[in-house]
């Protein structure tokens, strides 16, 4: 089975940017076709005429890729269908292993070499589907490959278009089919057939197509809006968003998942976060209560986001479970519990605790959090990063790294500046059971606010402390800063470790 393994929206993109971009040669090859085809009609060979043009009108319009992919046949198939095309094995010729095209002889004995034309192209988009998305599954009926929606009103309104640069536009091109019985010679068109009621499409053949004549249209206009914000937007992505795989987020085993995407929401209906290079699907209601997530894609004119650079994966898996879920991991709850058993108020930066073993970098993950969301514009993830930061107590995480987290890189946000100097200046409060004193200046046995834990010299962080300083300016002011306020409050004073 030939399949390209691209998805059903780089399939339209494709096509549809290469006959917009060569309109002159594929136009006056489409003209030539025609005409070739009236030529057939007049020596009586309206049937001949799908053999004879399929080849040409594959390497016009489809860029050869049906060639030795597709089965032609004619068979007698009712009033009201131009034809079906049917998925790879599926056709009625159960010998034939290829995508089928059956056109419906009865449309056929009364048709012009334009309707012929018409027909043929309205069937090849379909079978161009299926070479360039993989065979049709049953489960896969919506995606699109057979059916009559914006991918194939996409494709054919451009067939469309190309066919009126040099001659009539090829008018019986569309999204349904008219059949006729009587054909009025002056007029140039056909009296569709009154005998019977329109068969109802069979919804448990799931393998081929159902081209009846009352298929309902869908606008250009609606057409090319999805076009250019589905299709248009690919061509300044990584190859990695046209394939037929997609990569979601699983918010029950929190991890990336490969599926593929003829099974995820459609493309109108999601956006994509570009994470080194690889698109990330996210259904579009998972945004829509994120302001700064939605702005940002609104400033971006697209459904696809590029995620900074700088941000890892842990935490970009994080803003996925955020998204999902309205929270991340990990799971503040042991702190809150230590933080009561030793009575520490939870309203500001937590106090600094001789570090744990088997401890998660919860504060430190708060931070990575907050930094993505100023890197990205998403003020909700800044601000529920900095709710965490200051909902702990107290911590048993390296606050050396915490703190080098905050002032590498780019200049450091005023927001989180802000907290690391409280964090610095952080003490138990006088209502805690660790006070055993209540003078002023503060008593050796009162435990010290966090700057001179780091500081200390019996310390474990002092070193890593001091080379953190000397990297980082910004880290200096700020540490010089709450050094002076300390300093008031007569913390340098006393020997306090």
């Amino acid at each position: 089975d030939r399949n390209l393994g691209w998805n059903i929206d780089w399939a339209v993109a494709f096509l549809v940017h290469r006959l917009q971009t060569t309109p002159g040669d594929a136009a006056e090859s489409l003209r030539r076709i025609r005409i070739r085809a009236a030529t057939l009609e007049r020596e009586g060979l309206i049937q001949e005429i799908p053999y004879r043009i399929f080849n040409k009108v594959d390497e016009v319009l489809f860029a050869g890729h049906l060639k030795n992919a597709v089965f032609l046949d004619i068979s007698s198939l009712g009033s009201d269908i131009s034809g079906a095309t049917y998925t790879h094995s599926w056709g009625p010729n159960t010998n034939v292993k290829r995508i089928s095209i059956v056109l419906n002889r009865d449309a056929l004995e009364y048709a012009r070499a334009r309707d012929v034309v018409a027909m043929l192209i309205h069937h090849m988009i379909h079978a161009y589907f299926l070479v360039a998305c993989g065979p049709q599954k049953e489960e896969e009926v919506d995606y699109g490959r057979l059916d009559h929606g914006v991918h194939f009103g996409a494709i054919m309104l451009a067939i469309k278009k190309l066919s009126a640069v040099h001659g009539k536009e090829l008018t019986p091109l569309g999204f349904g089919h008219s059949s006729a019985a009587v054909r009025y010679f002056a007029e140039e068109y056909y009296y569709p057939r009154k005998g019977g009621p329109v068969e109802r499409e069979d919804k448990e053949k799931w393998y081929c197509s159902h081209c009846h004549c009352n298929v309902e249209g869908i606008s250009e206009c609606d057409i090319d809006k999805w076009y250019s914000k589905v299709c248009k937007p690919m061509f300044d992505q990584p190859k990695s968003v046209r394939v037929a795989e997609g990569t979601i987020y699983n918010d029950r085993r929190h991890e990336f998942e490969t599926e593929r995407r003829a099974r995820l929401p459609p493309s109108a209906k999601s956006v994509e976060f570009i994470f080194k290079g690889n698109p990330i699907l996210v259904a579009s209601k998972k945004i829509d209560d994120f302001l700064g997530v939605r702005r940002a894609f609104g400033k971006a004119e697209s459904r696809f986001l590029g995620v900074h650079k700088d941000v890892s994966e842990k935490t970009f898996l994080r803003f996925l479970e955020f998204l999902h879920t309205g929270s991340y991991r990990p799971d503040q709850h042991p702190f809150a519990a230590a933080a009561a058993s030793l009575g520490v108020e939870r309203n500001g930066p937590p106090i600094v605790k001789p570090q744990g073993m088997s401890t998660e970098a919860c504060l430190l993950a708060d931070v990575q959090f907050a930094k993505l969301g100023i890197l990205m514009g998403f003020d909700e993830c800044k601000y529920y990063a900095l709710r965490r930061m200051n909902a702990y107590g107290v911590i048993y995480e390296d606050p050396v790294a915490i703190l080098k987290e905050i002032y590498h890189g780019y200049e450091p946000d005023p927001d989180l500046k802000a907290w690391a100097r409280r964090f610095l200046v952080q003490a138990p409060a006088k209502t805690s059971p660790e006070y055993t004193s209540t003078s002023f200046p503060p008593s050796s046995s009162i435990e010290p606010p966090n700057l001179i834990k780091l500081e200390s010299e019996h310390g474990i962080h002092r070193a890593r402390f001091l080379d953190a300083i000397d990297s980082s300016g910004a880290l200096e002011n700020d540490v010089n800063k709450a050094r002076a306020e300390l300093r008031l409050a007569g913390w340098y004073g006393v020997s306090s470790l």
